[in-house]
């Protein structure tokens, strides 16, 4: 019985240990400059406007998969507009997505990559209907990853977001739609970061 259990544990502990051998953890900053589009419909007629509006990104990520090959993380990112979308106190946009690379090998040290993803976000506002704004992202990007160790990787990469915001509904008192807003968002980011790999 006692042999059972040991060679239980020795086969448990081999399985853990490859599974942990592909998982990753990682922060990337990054700056983009993008445009932002309102359009205004209603029935009033339609109005159209777009302004620049740069943001910052801080994301971290948890992921799995192989250099060379496959991998894919779901991220959380911190994204501070440096102007407001909606009202002037809320400037910050919570994301949480996922993200799949697909690496090439160059070296031994040296991955180029390219990739796509799939982001939900929210942001607080005030004075309107709901306490939050949702927004859904899609991006797609490349770059290049350098193993400084077998456990730590150096990447750098421009990605292209593009975010569509939750309409916005403003009503009469009667209950009739005056006026919708459309809101979307895109630009290029330039990023760095860093992977450890387990």
């Amino acid at each position: 019985m006692n042999k059972k259990i040991v060679t239980a544990l020795v086969a448990s502990s081999f399985i853990a240990s490859s599974l942990l051998a592909d998982i990753y953890v990682g922060v990337e900053y990054g700056n983009s400059s993008n445009k932002t589009k309102y359009e205004e419909s209603g029935l009033l007629g339609n109005e159209s406007e777009k302004f620049t509006n740069k943001y910052s990104d801080i994301k971290l990520k948890l992921g799995t998969g192989t250099d060379g090959g496959v991998k894919a993380h779901l991220y959380l990112s911190s994204i501070s507009y440096k102007h407001a979308i909606f009202d002037d106190s809320h400037k910050r946009l919570t994301e949480f997505g996922v993200e799949v690379i697909k690496e090439f090998e160059v070296t031994k040290e040296i991955y180029p990559f390219v990739k796509g993803g799939l982001g939900v976000g929210s942001m607080s506002v005030d004075g309107m209907s709901d306490s939050s704004i949702l927004a859904v992202s899609l991006s797609i990007g490349g770059g290049v990853a350098y193993k400084v160790t077998e456990n730590i990787s150096l990447l750098a990469g421009v990605d292209y977001a593009i975010r569509k915001w939750q309409d916005i509904e403003y009503k009469t008192t009667g209950g009739t739609t005056f006026y919708t807003v459309e809101i979307t968002d895109a630009g290029v980011k330039p990023y760095v970061g860093v992977n450890f790999q387990f």
